[in-house]
């Protein structure tokens, strides 16, 4: 089954479609709970800078980007993932590891930086088949571990000045994971672009088990029912590298997810950079006490944005921010009780 939509969310609202439809109930009940799957499915998007839902369902750029940065710091950490995603890893006992964790793999798998050497491989040879990046490999096959990789490999083909990117999935969870990983994944592939001097071509995500688990299912079925969103993508990076800039955001991340205290316009990254980082800044914001102070930092900051495609997750998470504080029946000025 091949599906091609130009946004993420007109792909997910086939996805969802199909599942529910014609997906089939695995039998007997996998560890992990119900479900229904479709297999062997390809995905293609063919604007891959519309990787975000625009959705109130699934519009979830914050957890996205806290994944991202978890991908590329190159860590396997719980503690770290946590932060952003408060379920749906699991660390072997005893250990803050996450043995299925990509920062590893993408970064050090066997001493070898995948992505360093992908694009090395592009450099020096365009037309190339082998800029191949392998994330489930026979370790994960043979042990015993609580979470492997769903993703088994990504594949960057430059064409006709374009980077192409597929990806091989052994599993995803169309609800959950999925929006999490086109987006890492199409983020990753415009760093790639950018670094060697190329368009940023089509998306491809093959998956062997594409489901939806039955507690999904009315959340699925909520979200076809939401009125069609406005078809707006990302901003494009600049052009050039961007792994300095993108590296100061990762000290940027760190920093913030810490409790320190960073001011953007002193880091030396560009507009769209700055944007990012604001959104770790929100994001920390909202995670913190339910006080005046708290509301107008997200307010500061939502208007300090250069792009205003961020301004409705911002909102929402606001909004989200702002009902807790109403929630606690507090009237007076200062808000210092109660925490999120």
């Amino acid at each position: 089954m091949h599906i091609r939509r130009k946004t993420f969310d007109d792909l997910l609202r086939v996805v969802f479609s199909r599942i529910l439809r014609h997906g089939l109930q695995v039998e007997p009940i996998p560890s992990k709970g119900a479900n229904k799957e479709l297999f062997g499915v390809v995905l293609e998007l063919t604007q891959p800078r519309a990787r975000v839902s625009r959705t109130e369902n699934r519009g979830r750029i914050f957890s996205a980007l806290g994944e991202l940065f978890w991908y590329l710091s190159g860590s396997n950490s719980l503690k770290f993932i946590e932060y952003y995603i408060s379920k749906g890893y699991e660390a072997e006992e005893g250990t803050d590891i996450v043995w299925g964790g990509y920062g590893p793999r993408l970064l050090n798998k066997s001493n070898v930086n995948q992505i360093h050497e992908v694009v090395g491989l592009l450099k020096r040879n365009v037309s190339s088949r082998r800029a191949v990046i392998q994330l489930y490999d026979s370790g994960d096959l043979a042990g015993f571990y609580k979470d492997v990789p769903c993703t088994c490999t990504m594949q960057f083909i430059v064409r006709r000045g374009f980077l192409h990117m597929y990806v091989s999935m052994r599993s995803n969870d169309a609800y959950k994971g999925l929006p999490h990983d086109v987006f890492a994944f199409t983020m990753i592939q415009e760093l790639i672009a950018r670094e060697l001097g190329v368009r940023l071509g089509r998306y491809k995500h093959a998956v062997a088990s594409l489901h939806l688990y039955d507690t999904d299912l009315k959340k699925a079925e909520a979200f076809m029912a939401e009125d069609w969103q406005t078809k707006r993508m990302m901003p494009p990076m600049p052009m050039g590298s961007q792994w300095p800039s993108f590296k100061l955001a990762l000290d940027a991340e760190e920093k913030i997810r810490n409790g320190y205290s960073v001011d953007v316009d002193k880091i030396n990254v560009n507009d769209y950079w700055k944007d990012i980082i604001r959104l770790l800044q929100i994001y920390n914001v909202t995670r913190g006490t339910i006080n005046r102070d708290n509301l107008r930092r997200i307010v500061f900051l939502r208007k300090s944005m250069k792009s205003s495609f961020y301004d409705q997750y911002i909102r929402k998470k606001s909004d989200k921010f702002y009902q807790d504080q109403l929630d606690l029946n507090l009237e007076s000025d200062e808000y210092d009780e109660g925490e999120r």
